[in-house]
């Protein structure tokens, strides 16, 4: 079995996983991961494989979008692995943006900062799912969502 089917199947059943058994935050970053391997796949498919050979522009857009919905998420769960994935996706932005600084020589690390990422980003979704159940047996229904500051701006 190769790599690429190994991640499609891995990426599946992850994010299927924290979609049935997560709560919000979970159920955010799954959609976000989800989303952008489907919109990854879609562009395959229609534009034809893209190289690691050269900067693209269309896996930069991807990346950023996918960092910006991370990020937000990140800021507002009331969990931490949030922040590592929306880290790990930062990773795949910066190998985008060395690639299109430095043509030359980089296709392996271009691969590797823009493809890995996912994988990290798969078992700390797992891993943060199967935390939020244990949490949940442990301790019952909590917020998933840290609460807004208060803004007491009384005259005064």
């Amino acid at each position: 079995m190769n790599l690429f089917v190994l991640i499609v199947a891995a990426t599946f059943l992850v994010v299927a996983f924290a979609a049935a058994r997560g709560d919000a935050p979970e159920k955010c970053c799954a959609a976000i991961i989800a989303a952008e391997a489907i919109i990854d796949l879609l562009l395959q498919f229609t534009i034809g494989p893209r190289s690691f050979v050269e900067f693209d522009l269309s896996r930069l857009l991807l990346d950023l979008f996918a960092a910006s919905a991370l990020i937000t998420v990140a800021m507002r769960a009331n969990r931490l692995y949030p922040l590592a994935i929306a880290a790990a996706q930062l990773v795949a932005v910066t190998g985008s943006i060395s690639a299109l600084v430095a043509r030359d020589g980089w296709s392996q690390a271009f691969w590797a900062m823009t493809q890995l990422p996912v994988l990290l980003q798969l078992a700390l979704l797992l891993g943060g799912t199967l935390m939020h159940r244990y949490r949940l047996s442990r301790v019952g229904p909590y917020n998933s969502w840290s609460p807004l500051p208060r803004t007491n701006a009384q005259p005064g």
